[in-house]
């Protein structure tokens, strides 16, 4: 009997192994199964998946029953955000057998009274050393757990921290996959025509210049034009010179994404860096404010300092556009994922959240005269340095750069 039970255990788990395996390529069916073998393993009542999103907050990404959670609500300190991130900041199960007396579970009182739950269990997920998400079990009437229960819990959060992590990479991989893909797309086809648009640009741009010279000078000078038609000359001619610049900046624009190298690495103190950049960087009225961590004050890490200085002024440049007033651009040493982080959080207009998700892609934008490939210049840079970036936008919007920590 005990032979045939330890049977039906790794038969159980072999299936769930194999349900990981087939659901490769799609996240959220990753985590489906996830949540529905939990149940299955622990034979809790209920069960669900709690993770963070891009902007480090707890979401509940999937419940089961799945009409008794509040599937992809955000976790807020009135509904245990401190304890659940006090579970994920470790690697050890936390058991409550008496939830109605248990003041770490206070903010489920309500949820405990109303389902009769008589136990709750905490299992955080692990993958590559970091946190993936946190498993929360619920038994209700009484319902127990033994050390047999416990032991195969344990087991299966081995197994779905490995498969949540490894989809969570492949849909990392595939992104940038895809990125690269544009990029690469976009450099092929737009290299040539835009060195033939920007020759043309040339010679439009130096004749209307003049033209617009020499009619500023009648316009402005001793002999002003007093005629309709010169101020209808002049007024074409600002048009002509003001589009042709524009047309320059696209192309330029265009040219630089499509000719990035691989960086020249070489040590730098980011904090310093970032000090002498704002010095020699024309706000236009912005107010800029620094926020840098004492912990990186005296370490040096590899980047090129060029591409660096391209993305710091495109962020702050993009911030003015935006209408911002001011911009906060802070650092963060994260030591256990070596990382250094820097972020840039500007008031200005919120960023329209149809287009969030593509903002990084070439074209994208939301200005009526950009270019939509400043951001995406940006992201290019910084994954030749091995690194990420994201935005947030609500009342501020945040663009948050992670590096490696790579030191010289």
């Amino acid at each position: 009997m005990e032979e045939n039970k330890k049977l039906s255990e790794i038969k159980d788990f072999v299936e769930t192994a194999e349900l990981f395996l087939v659901s490769q390529g799609d996240y959220q069916e990753t985590l489906n199964i996830v949540a529905e073998s939990a149940l299955k393993v622990s034979a809790a009542d209920r069960v669900c998946l709690i993770m963070k999103n891009k902007k480090e907050e707890l979401m509940i990404e999937v419940g089961l029953p799945q009409y008794d959670h509040g599937i992809c609500k955000k976790i807020t300190p009135e509904t245990g955000e401190t304890l659940l991130r006090q579970v994920m900041g470790g690697e050890s199960i936390v058991l409550v057998t008496n939830p109605c007396e248990d003041r770490r579970v206070a903010y489920m009182r309500e949820l405990i009274m109303t389902y009769g739950i008589s136990s709750i269990l905490f299992l955080p997920l692990f993958f590559g050393g970091e946190s993936t998400g946190i498993l929360v079990f619920d038994w209700v009437d009484g319902g127990k757990f033994s050390k047999e229960i416990l032991e195969k819990i344990k087991l299966f959060g081995r197994l779905a921290s490995r498969a949540i992590g490894m989809e969570k990479k492949r849909k990392k991989d595939r992104k940038k996959i895809l990125q690269d893909e544009k990029l690469r797309s976009l450099g092929e086809h737009s290299s040539q025509v835009a060195h033939i648009i920007r020759n043309s640009l040339t010679i439009i741009g130096g004749f209307s210049g003049r033209l617009l010279n020499r009619l500023t000078e009648s316009k402005f000078g001793e002999s002003k034009i007093d005629s309709e038609l010169g101020e209808t000359l002049w007024g074409t001619a600002k048009i002509i010179d003001d589009e042709s610049k524009k047309l320059e900046r696209i192309v330029n624009d265009i040219l630089t994404i499509t000719s990035l190298k691989s960086p020249v690495l070489e040590p730098h103190n980011i904090n310093e860096f970032l000090k002498e950049e704002l010095l020699r960087i024309d706000s236009n009225g912005l107010k800029l404010r620094l926020k840098l961590s004492k912990q990186l004050n005296g370490v040096n890490m590899a980047f090129d300092r060029n591409m660096m200085s391209i993305c710091i002024q495109d962020l702050i440049r993009n911030a003015s556009e935006a209408s911002a007033s001011r911009i906060l651009i802070k650092t963060k040493l994260k030591a256990k994922q070596r990382e250094v982080m820097i972020s840039a959080t500007n008031d200005g207009k919120k960023i329209n959240p149809y287009i969030l998700k593509d903002i990084f892609s070439p074209f994208v934008t939301t200005k009526t005269d950009g270019t939509g490939l400043g951001l995406a210049i940006i992201q290019s840079i910084v994954k030749k340095h091995g690194g990420n970036i994201y935005v947030s936008s609500g009342d501020k919007t945040e663009f948050t750069i992670t590096l490696p920590l790579v030191k010289p």
